[in-house]
């Protein structure tokens, strides 16, 4: 048989992939091996250092596909240039004995290292090397260069660099180990995981072609390469992160030394471990390694309710975060901007019940250190304001563990603000004093109520309102005007946000007849009277935005962006269904018809599942049914073929009727419900089938808003619209269908509402959010 071998086309890679047909035309006679030269993209740029333009698996993408596609049977790379697991469907065979895996240096005029001169210029592409290189000689200039050996030894003479760093093992293979001046030890530079060793590539399902390289295999290569492979895949290390593996033998086993760093070279790390088993090894490395790169503990403020009232340094480090330990009252939108994985743990203290004692709190927070490079501890308002947040401190110095705090927007001046009334104002309040109203036995804080109650300040209390009555009393008692205006504020910043004002002697009455609840604010003072003149009553006034799935409507943006109050209710959540593709099937369809954002979504789930991409659709016609599936569509880079000039089912029928014939094959890419007028349309004339890709299930809220505080209520989809009015008690349901106009994205979504009763509905022109927007407006006519 007549196996084809894939290599890169450079002088090395040539040498290596031809001492291996060598080695198998002489084993095996009566096979015979060919060599298949195949450019990969790291070959075509050469001006830009590895980790701007992609990273190692550059090197081999090309040919995986060409072994993937059965063009050739095996590829043959550097092991070192290979990512920590092959492509799926490939594998690696085992190891055949290494070649030296040292680094070198080449030195133009030095005899060593230590020789170079102040400041001398040396050349790599590899941070790795550049970074324990100027870990010995901080005083050198680190410049960037890449290519072959041949290319990079001219660049050095016309460049007149110092010197260049290359690996031993390139060198020898190709009888140019006369150009070395200096072979760095593991103690001097831990070379990359696997350097000098051979990754030969072949498909899973090629037991034959695998059991006769492994036939090469070499033990102690194999033990090697295990452990500085495993250590790299759990680092997680790239081209982007210096790692550095070298295993050798000793006489009572395995030697394993490791380096790791961040991206900036800033934070390295070694050690060395001694074992037999090189799994251990590369474990108990890793241990080392993360131990002494332990992270960074953020203590950041997230406002007062609000989650756009978080600071701008907060968000983005909660972005980053690789844990998240949150308190009460934070907005779940913040939670949401978490990335993929990031783990987030509650430990929230409410009255009379803590999920998780402060001591504790201290101990998780130093333990996720260890365990995350980025650790966010979120807390409500201002971290060291009433929050804790300086013990939580104090706990980490002394555990040497770094923190970072990140000031947050406190309630006791937000609350006041956003009820319209400011804690300072010329002529009225010289200042403000803010205290906590209860100790740690929840009993009323030891005050200086006599200083109070003579203040010209504004007086703020924070977790107060079950000690309401006590405040004043004592203010009343101290010798403060009964008639002192007061305010409290409940739940700040939120939708749920209520005032409640009124005077010392009279607001303990008032608060109970609100029936106001925690968290709340309490404003004593004279600049209390300053709300009537401030604050505007369409102030008080929410527009209501239900939404499906669990990311911020752009609707919801949009009337952020012009000044509106809004608040988002969740109505339902997206489930993705397997209903798995198969190429074969794929290849049969000539339409696919897509009708929602999630249908798109799903599909190509469904593509990546089954191994397909875009290729496998060049020969489909692809229809959508209005603008916001087209552009969804385009952000896989697809262009849809088909749209109707008008969206909505009936236009969809209108124009597919026109355009299939009975031999069309119709994927009908749709959610579990709905879609019945178009299938029941179609399947006369056409074979359509419906692929659910998947279901919008129902989510369970509260409204908690009055209906005097509410302007519209708008509505994408009829689901919303049933979940929504569900949720509302049966004795005010009729208030709400009678009082409150809803805004509506088309017809089928109006349709729904007048199935509910609603009597006011203005349907936006066309199913666009800027559509609806302009309908909002006309409700506040």
């Amino acid at each position: 048989m007549k196996y084809i071998i894939g290599s890169r086309g450079s002088r090395l890679a040539l040498i290596q992939t031809k001492y291996v047909q060598e080695k198998l035309a002489k084993a095996y006679p009566e096979h015979s091996f060919e060599i298949e030269v195949i450019k990969t993209k790291g070959d075509k740029i050469q001006n830009k250092p590895l980790d701007k333009i992609g990273g190692k698996g550059l090197f081999v993408k090309e040919i995986e596909e060409k072994i993937i596609s059965g063009e050739i049977h095996m590829g043959v790379h550097s092991m070192k240039d290979m990512p920590s697991t092959p492509a799926k469907g490939l594998v690696f065979t085992k190891s055949w004995k290494r070649e030296d895996p040292r680094d070198v240096l080449i030195l133009r005029t030095a005899s060593n290292l230590s020789d170079l001169r102040k400041g001398a210029v040396i050349g790599t592409g590899s941070k790795r090397r550049a970074f324990q290189l100027l870990k010995q000689r901080p005083d050198l200039k680190i410049v960037n260069i890449r290519g072959n050996v041949d290319t990079r030894l001219r660049k050095m003479e016309e460049q007149e660099l110092d010197g260049i760093i290359l690996a031993a093992a390139g060198l020898k293979r190709l009888g140019m180990q006369d150009v070395i001046t200096q072979y760095l030890e593991p103690e001097e530079m831990i070379s990359a995981p696997a350097q000098g060793v051979l990754a030969l590539e072949v498909r899973e399902d090629q037991k034959e072609l695998q059991q006769m390289l492994d036939v090469f295999s070499d033990e102690e290569t194999m033990n090697e390469v295990c452990a500085e492979r495993n250590f790299l895949e759990q680092m997680g290390g790239s081209c982007h992160t210096p790692a550095g593996a070298r295993c050798q033998k000793t006489n009572d086993g395995y030697r394993l030394d490791a380096m790791f760093g961040n991206e900036d070279g800033n934070k390295q790390a070694y050690t060395k471990v001694y074992g037999t088993d090189p799994e251990t090894l590369a474990k108990t490395a890793v241990k080392n390694i993360k131990k002494q790169l332990e992270g960074i503990v953020y203590l950041i403020g997230a406002g007062p309710g609000d989650p756009e009232l978080i600071t701008v340094k907060g968000k983005e480090i909660l972005k980053k975060a690789d844990c998240v330990i949150y308190d009460r009252l934070i907005p779940q939108e913040l939670l949401d901007e978490t990335k993929a994985g990031c783990e987030c743990i509650y430990v929230g203290k409410e009255n009379h019940h803590h999920t998780m004692k402060q001591e504790q709190i201290n101990e998780l927070l130093a333990e996720k250190a260890l365990q995350y490079d980025i650790v966010v501890r979120l807390k409500g308002g201002d971290p060291f304001v009433f929050g804790r947040g300086g013990e939580e401190a104090i706990y980490l110095a002394n555990q040497e563990i770094h923190c970072e705090v990140i000031p947050g927007i406190s309630s006791c001046i937000a609350a006041a603000e956003l009820a319209g009334i400011p804690v300072t104002h010329r002529g009225i309040s010289k200042g403000f004093r803010v205290v906590t109203a209860h100790d740690c036995r929840n009993q009323l804080s030891d005050l200086n109520f006599a200083s109070m109650a003579k203040s010209e300040e504004t007086l703020v209390f924070l977790m107060g309102l079950t000690k309401l009555e006590e405040i004043t009393t004592n203010l009343l008692k101290k010798g403060m005007n009964e008639n002192t205006p007061v305010v409290v504020i409940s739940n700040a910043a939120s939708a749920k946000q209520k005032t409640c004002t009124a005077t010392l002697n009279t607001i303990q009455e008032k608060a109970d007849q609100e029936k106001l609840s925690s968290p709340a604010v309490i404003v004593v003072g004279d600049v209390v009277k300053l709300q009537k003149e401030i604050q505007k009553p369409e102030d008080t006034i929410w527009h209501l935005v239900t939404k499906v799935g669990d990311q911020p409507s752009k609707l919801a943006q949009l009337l952020k962006d012009h000044g509106y109050k809004i608040k988002e209710f969740q109505t339902g959540e997206i489930s993705y269904k397997k209903n798995l593709i198969s190429k074969e099937e794929l290849a049969k369809v000539t339409y696919l018809i897509f009708t929602s954002r999630y249908g798109v979504h799903g599909f190509m789930k469904q593509m990546k599942a089954a191994n397909l991409d875009l290729r496998n659709l060049y020969d489909k016609k692809i229809v959508v049914v209005g603008e916001k599936t087209k552009d969804v569509l385009m952000e896989y880079g697809i262009v849809a073929d088909f749209m109707p000039k008008e969206a909505g089912e009936v236009y969809l029928c209108k124009l597919m009727k026109q355009e299939v014939n009975k031999d069309d094959v119709i994927w009908y890419c749709k959610g579990i419900s709905g879609g019945e007028i178009l299938k029941e349309t179609l399947e006369s004339v056409c074979q359509i089938k419906e692929k659910i890709m998947y279901e919008n299930k129902k989510v369970i809220f509260d409204v908690h808003l009055q209906i005097k505080d509410i302007k519209s209520i708008s509505f994408t989809c009829a689901s919303s619209v049933r979940r929504f009015f569900d949720q509302i008690k049966k004795e005010e349901i009729k208030e709400w269908i009678e009082n409150i106009p809803c805004i509506s994205i088309g017809e089928k979504t109006t349709k729904q509402l007048k199935k509910v009763g609603v009597k006011h509905i203005l349907e936006a022109k066309d199913t666009t959010y800027l559509s609806m927007f302009d309908k909002i407006k006309e409700s506040m006519l």
